[in-house]
């Protein structure tokens, strides 16, 4: 199933969408990076959290296990996010019955680390609305 809204607009590849793993990347252009060519921390904020998410809920609309949402996020900005590409490797460090600590690294293209990232996910319930939206075929 394709993003929609604000994922879609970041242009999101899901290359790895395991139980407590996700590795996420998006191509940067110039609608996502500042007047010095670095990727805006806000997309940076976004790809880990997206990551860090598919992560904790064990896959992404369709394939996911567990509905997820996001408690707490930091990220750590440890070098300037240049490049064509960003990739964000998310791995769940403890999950419980309600809730997944997850960190994520954030690399370049040319293999640097540029931020590093931990979270807080919170499973949440099924509702009538889930249910509507698989049905349509609609992301959830």
């Amino acid at each position: 199933m394709s993003d929609v809204g604000f994922r879609k607009w970041l242009g999101l590849t899901y290359e790895v969408m395991e139980d407590d793993r996700a590795v996420v990347s998006l191509e940067l252009n110039e609608d996502k990076v500042n007047v010095r060519d670095v990727a805006h921390g806000g997309v940076v904020a976004s790809l880990v959290d997206v990551a860090m998410g598919t992560a904790a809920a064990g896959g992404n609309y369709g394939t996911r296990k567990r509905y997820t949402v996001t408690l707490e996020l930091k990220v750590n900005y440890l070098a300037p996010a240049r490049g064509k590409k960003l990739t964000a490797e998310a791995k769940v460090v403890r999950g419980g019955s309600r809730t997944f600590v997850v960190e994520c690294r954030v690399h370049t293209d040319e293999g640097e680390e540029c931020a590093m990232a931990l979270g807080t996910f919170i499973t949440r319930r099924r509702t009538e609305d889930d249910a509507r939206r698989e049905a349509e075929g609609l992301p959830r």
